[in-house]
């Protein structure tokens, strides 16, 4: 167990231990799983907060309900990383006598700790040096006669260099290194025998009641659909070029939004899991699903909003059902994304942080805020979604409403030439139906067209090009969470 908690807060006790229980004992029935939770709450005596969220109980309880979800599978050795350190006295009093009862049933309790007081509990001491050298490892109730003081904080100045040089000298005459023991793998090698689509399954439905025990935030994320799309009709009569890159930006937004905090905001959770028998691509396809049902939900009410406001205009939407098809695979996409960002941080900090630095890029080189100059800029357009959100919206709404200028010399119907009464007042402009395609191309580098040829500004390209950075993003959260592997995993 890892000094950071290892339940999810967004989960009651029950819902977190029977979830653990799911992942690590697949092969056992209900009626088993339920008779290990209740002796585990029993053990730890935390059935009074059974029903409550592990968010809103104390440190101490949450660090009992984290051996809870050690214990279920009955471990041989318990490791502990300075488990008191957040704690109170009274609680850790209790804390350390639970750990005792652990010990009493058999369960060998390894503890790191700073705090002096700990000592009390244990059987057996390891004091430890500073770089690592081992000074003492006996029995509690001798090691201060061992260091010739009159208390543990005074031992912990004899362990600072160059002090430390006479006891680890010391310790290495009365123990000499045994010499014939051959040295094994350094590398750990465990397989995990779990089932991909059982664990698959019970990692969907537990994130998914993360996601409705956090009401408040799954509210505002489902609320930012509606409240964006609502704007764009206040602000909007028509489709111009406008509405479609909007939409385009808002599917970016959502996704990457919705996914950026969901890897890094439970990293201990993962690495302890994925020790135990998580599957990388299993945990992957769990977050993708359910923010995909999130995101369709998303994509529903936003579509929805958007096509009934339009309705009646000139040109209208036309096309309601591709539109949230087309919105929903960029916002998919764009949650790859955010996993992505996700995965290569080891803070929530750090995501918010580049959160923005993928974002404002979605902006600027969708070619409608302004023309992509050169071909370099246009390469690296191809590697942002909402240059072919935006695209592919076009694609969906074939007409939009274009605005261009009214000359100061312009042809009357009866073919006569209307001239300027002052050429100094602002140019007059008016709106007609055209092709949004059209539209678009100026926006974009001709090397665009040289490169694709006719299928280039098809909605088969947008699809093809917004799948294959898709699977970049997954790839690369692949790689990323492999490689936080603390050992070697097959």
């Amino acid at each position: 167990m890892p000094q950071d908690d290892i339940v999810h807060r967004e989960l009651t006790v029950e819902q977190s231990l029977f979830y653990a229980a799911k992942l690590r004992l697949e092969n056992s029935d209900e009626p088993f799983i339920h008779q290990k939770i209740n002796q585990v709450i029993k053990d730890l005596n935390i059935g009074h907060i059974r029903k409550n969220l592990v968010g809103k109980i104390s440190g101490g309880q949450r660090k009992r309900v984290s051996i809870a979800v050690e214990i279920l599978t009955d471990p041989l050795i318990l490791f502990l990383d300075e488990p008191t350190s957040p704690l109170d006295p009274q609680t850790i009093e209790e804390f350390l006598e639970i750990l005792r009862n652990l010990s009493n049933k058999g369960t060998t309790v390894i503890m790191v700790t700073h705090k002096p007081e700990d000592l009390n509990y244990m059987d057996t001491v390891l004091f430890m040096a500073e770089g690592g050298h081992k000074v003492y490892h006996g029995e509690t109730t001798n090691y201060l006669s061992y260091f010739k003081v009159n208390n543990t904080i005074k031992v912990y100045a004899q362990l600072a260099l160059p002090t430390a040089k006479k006891w680890i000298n010391n310790h290495k005459q009365e123990h000499p290194p045994i010499t014939n023991v051959k040295n094994g793998n350094r590398q750990i090698n465990k397989s995990s025998n779990a089932d991909f689509f059982k664990q698959l399954w019970w990692l969907i439905i537990r994130y998914f009641n993360i996601k409705l025990n956090d009401r408040v935030n799954t509210l505002v994320m489902v609320g930012q659909a509606p409240i964006i799309a609502g704007l764009i009709c206040l602000i909007f009569k028509d489709i111009t070029a406008a509405v479609p890159f909007l939409m385009a930006v808002s599917a970016v937004w959502f996704g990457a939004n919705n996914a950026a905090r969901e890897i890094v905001g439970e990293a201990p959770i993962y690495k302890r899991e994925r020790m135990f028998n998580q599957g990388v691509l299993t945990y992957i396809l769990s977050k993708v699903l359910v923010l995909g049902t999130f995101a369709a939900i998303q994509s529903t009410l936003f579509i929805t909003i958007v096509s009934l406001h339009f309705a009646d205009s000139n040109p209208s939407w036309l096309h309601p059902f591709p539109a949230l098809l087309w919105m929903l695979y960029v916002s998919l996409a764009a949650s790859m994304m955010g996993l992505f960002l996700s995965a290569i941080v080891s803070t929530t900090e750090k995501v918010m942080t580049l959160v923005p630095i993928a974002l404002i890029p979605q902006i600027m080189l969708a070619g409608v805020i302004s023309k992509i100059s050169s071909a370099q800029v246009e390469i690296i357009s191809y590697f942002t979604l909402s240059r072919w959100g935006n695209e592919g919206f076009c694609n969906v709404q074939e007409n939009i409403k274009i605005e261009r200028p009214i000359l100061p010399n312009q042809l009357q119907a009866d073919g006569s030439i209307s001239q300027a009464s002052n050429v100094s007042e602002p140019l007059q402009t008016e709106l007609f139906t055209g092709s949004s395609i059209e539209q678009l191309k100026p926006f974009f580098h001709d090397n665009y067209e040289e490169a694709f040829g006719s299928f280039a500004y098809t909605y088969k390209l947008d699809i093809l090009a917004i799948g294959a950075l898709s699977l970049i993003f997954f790839i690369g959260t692949y790689l990323a969470l492999k490689r936080k592997d603390s050992i070697k995993i097959r």
